[in-house]
C-alpha cells in the first residue's frame, strides 16, 4: 500500500493539509499538488500551452503548484466536484467543450458564475503576507 501511496503522490502530487487550505472542502474531498495533470488540462481542454489552475477528478483537485491556492479556485473545483456525481459528467462534460470550447462550456459557466457570487458575497480579498 505504502508503494501504491508513494506512486499516486509522484503521478498526482502530494496531499495538501488541510491547515494548508484557504478553505474547508467537504470531508472525502483531496486536494494535491501537482504539475503533470494540470499541465495536460491546460494543453488539453484550455487550448493553451499553459497549465490549468487545477483539474478535478471526481472528488480529487489536483491544484497547479505555480498557481496560488485561493478559496476562489477552491470554490470553483468544489462546483466540479458536484458535477462528478452525475457518472456520465465525464462524457457531457467534454461534448460541451467540443460544442462550446473551455470557457463556453456550461459546466465552466456554471463553475465561474458561483465562484464570482462567492467572491461578491466574501467581498474584497485581504492582501496575503510574503
Amino acid at each position: 500500500m505504502r508503494l501504491w501511496s508513494r506512486a499516486l503522490d509522484r503521478v498526482l502530487g502530494a496531499p495538501v493539509p488541510a491547515e494548508e487550505l484557504p478553505c474547508a472542502v467537504p470531508d472525502g474531498v483531496t486536494v494535491r499538488r501537482g504539475r503533470l495533470v494540470p499541465r495536460v488540462g491546460g494543453w488539453f481542454m484550455g487550448g493553451s500551452r499553459r497549465a490549468a489552475g487545477a483539474v478535478t477528478f471526481g472528488r480529487t483537485i489536483l491544484a497547479n503548484p505555480d498557481v496560488p491556492l485561493t478559496d476562489d479556485l477552491i470554490v470553483h473545483e468544489l462546483v466540479h466536484v458536484e458535477q462528478w456525481k452525475d457518472p456520465l459528467f465525464a462524457l457531457k462534460y467534454c461534448a460541451q467543450w467540443m460544442r462550446h470550447g473551455y470557457r463556453q462550456n456550461p459546466y465552466e459557466v456554471e463553475a465561474y458564475e458561483r465562484q464570482a457570487r462567492y467572491a461578491a458575497r466574501r467581498g474584497p480579498t485581504p492582501p496575503r503576507n510574503p
